[in-house]
C-alpha cells in the first residue's frame, strides 16, 4: 500500500506524486536558500592562492614559486618609433616560459632585439613576430632601427640612448638636408 492505504497504479498515487514533486523542489530551494546567510553575494569573489602558505586571499605569483603556471602568449605592441612609450604596455608582466609577441601597430618597420642577444627579426606595419619563450625572470628590449625605443619584461626601464636631432647648419646643407 502506497500513498494513503491506496493501492499501487491507482489514480489517486498519481495525483500524490505530481503533488510531492513540487513540495520536494520547493524543500530543496529553501534549504539552500537557508545555507546561503540568506543573502546572495555583492560582489565576486576574492582570489585565493594554489599556494597554502600564502597569507593573502589574492596575490601575484613570485618567480621562485613552486607552482609553474601554464605558459602564456603575451602580447606587446608596437604603437610608435620614440622612447618608451613605443611599446604598450611598457614594462610588461610575465612569467618565465610565456611567449612574447610583438605586434607592429605603427606605421614603420621595426626590428626587435633581447638585450640577451635574442633577435626577433623585423616586424613590418600590421605584423607580428614569431613567439619566443621567455627563458630569464628579467629581460629587456629594443629597436636597432630606432635605438631610443627600449622595453622591459618585468623590470625597470633601461635607458634609452639619447637622441641627437640631424645636424643643420642654418643653410640648407650639412646634415640636415635630408642626406645622412
Amino acid at each position: 500500500m502506497i500513498c494513503g492505504g491506496h493501492p499501487p497504479c491507482s489514480p489517486h498515487i498519481d495525483m500524490c506524486m505530481k503533488l510531492a514533486l513540487p513540495a520536494l523542489v520547493i524543500a530543496c530551494v529553501v534549504g539552500t536558500w537557508g545555507c546561503s546567510s540568506n543573502h546572495l553575494p555583492s560582489s565576486p569573489s576574492s582570489l585565493n592562492s594554489q599556494n597554502p602558505a600564502s597569507s593573502g586571499a589574492g596575490r601575484f605569483r613570485a618567480f621562485d614559486d613552486p607552482v609553474m603556471p601554464s605558459p602564456m602568449q603575451i602580447l606587446i605592441n608596437i604603437v610608435g618609433s620614440f622612447g618608451s612609450t613605443a611599446f604598450m604596455p611598457n614594462p610588461t608582466t610575465a612569467n618565465m616560459g610565456d611567449q612574447i609577441v610583438f605586434t607592429n601597430t605603427d606605421l614603420v618597420m621595426h626590428h626587435i632585439v633581447l638585450d640577451d642577444g635574442t633577435d626577433l627579426g623585423e616586424v613590418q606595419p600590421g605584423q607580428s613576430s614569431a613567439p619566443v619563450a621567455l627563458m630569464t625572470p628579467i629581460a629587456n628590449y629594443h629597436c636597432i632601427i630606432h635605438p631610443t625605443m627600449v622595453g622591459s619584461i618585468n623590470g625597470d626601464l633601461p635607458p634609452a640612448e639619447p637622441y641627437y636631432p640631424p645636424y643643420d647648419d642654418g643653410y640648407g646643407g650639412g646634415y640636415g638636408d635630408g642626406y645622412y
